[in-house]
């Protein structure tokens, strides 16, 4: 018996069976036909993991450091059930590969394997950070198989993200950011810190231009985003549309690109020919533009080295939106200085209260319970 009949997008497709009584047959034609004029039937597909998801990832339109970032996070999934066909995986399969991270047992395979991967048998543990953001571009796939009329329900939905504790994001106050830019003023990653310390993100540092800085007009233009991919460091549009902006510059910030530019042209001078002309304000001592990483550990070494506790290089850009709340300037001010497009987001996820700020808090509702209960006495 065949059966023709079309998915939720448009595809045709024909089912075949053979039956051994006419009674099974008009069985299945009236369960076939019931369920496409309800559209629940779901046609029988060969489709597997690995080919669902590759067929996803050409649909996204996304940055390639978020391209690879997804294949990183599938790379478990896509290993351990790459070959099943995506209507016969089940809850308990996706259940068993995040049991597997969890306890390290999970088995490397060679889906868009990096080469430092090749040749491992077994991953590390997962923690919950890794693993439900594998959970999350499941239930996307899954949903969009689902949408097409491939599978019938989202199985990946189904099954539980790991628990997580917030992280502790800690912050320099502003005589900690002072000591750390005194202390790296001359070095040549000393402006990067000052531009962190300003709320750019670290891919918005190393791909700043001084093209991008107009000293008349006392202005930086963020218009790109330097990133690490697999395939190496990339040039990208900056991470949304709002994080393309113009900054005015604070004095100090101007005056310390001066000096770097100045530095950055008598090592010119001394190196001709060999000083590569990048354009880019953050290079090293020789001209070359810092990997992302090595910026990152350049970070840390800094903090070391100026006697601070460390925070990541990321928390450079709470710093700045901490210390700017505490400063009273209005959320929406913020968050267009960080590039968001919503100050609720804003203040919830970078503007965070540290001690000092705590501690005058305690003292000024101390003074106003006080001075009530002062005032009830006298009444």
């Amino acid at each position: 018996m065949r059966v023709h009949g079309a998915r939720p997008d448009g595809e045709r497709f024909q089912c075949k069976r053979r039956f051994k009584t006419v009674r099974d047959a008009i069985a299945f034609h009236s369960e076939v036909t019931s369920g496409l004029s309800k559209k629940t039937y779901i046609a029988p597909s060969d489709l597997t993991l690995q080919r669902a998801v590759d067929d996803w990832l050409v649909g996204q339109r996304i940055r390639p450091n978020t391209r690879a970032a997804y294949v990183a996070s599938l790379r478990p999934l896509v290993d351990a059930l790459g070959e099943k066909p995506v209507q016969a995986i089940t809850k308990r399969d996706i259940e068993h590969v995040v049991q597997d991270l969890l306890n390290g047992k999970s088995k490397m395979g060679s889906w868009n394997a990096p080469q430092i991967f090749k040749g491992k048998e077994t991953r590390a543990k997962w923690s919950a950070s890794s693993i439900n953001p594998m959970l999350a571009r499941a239930r996307t796939v899954f949903g969009d198989l689902m949408a097409e009329g491939i599978v019938v329900r989202n199985v990946a939905a189904l099954v539980k993200p790991i628990p997580t504790v917030k992280p502790e994001i800690n912050t320099l106050t502003a005589e900690q950011a002072a000591i750390l830019l005194a202390s790296t003023d001359s070095h040549c990653y000393g402006v990067a810190w000052r531009l962190a310390l300003l709320g750019l993100r670290r891919g918005e540092i190393l791909a700043l231009e001084w093209d991008g800085i107009d000293f008349e007009a006392g202005t930086l233009t963020i218009r790109a985003a330097r990133l690490a991919t697999p395939g190496g460091v990339t040039t990208a549009a900056p991470k949304t549309e709002s994080s393309k902006r113009v900054l005015p510059m604070p004095d100090e910030l101007t005056a310390a690109l001066r000096r770097a530019r100045r530095r950055q042209n008598e090592a010119k001078l001394q190196m001709g020919s060999s000083w590569p002309n990048s354009g880019l304000v953050v290079v090293d001592d020789l001209g070359n533009p810092p990997y992302p990483t090595t910026l990152t550990v350049a970070w840390a070494t800094a903090l070391e080295n100026a006697g601070l506790p460390h925070v990541r290089l990321h928390d450079a850009r709470h710093s700045c939106a901490t210390l700017m709340h505490l400063d009273g300037v209005p959320a929406v001010v913020i968050a267009a200085w960080l590039g968001h497009t919503d100050a609720r987001f804003t203040l919830a996820t970078y503007a965070h209260s540290n001690n000092d700020a705590l501690a005058d808090a305690a003292v000024r509702i101390g003074a106003i319970t006080n001075g009530a209960a002062a005032e009830g006495n006298l009444a």
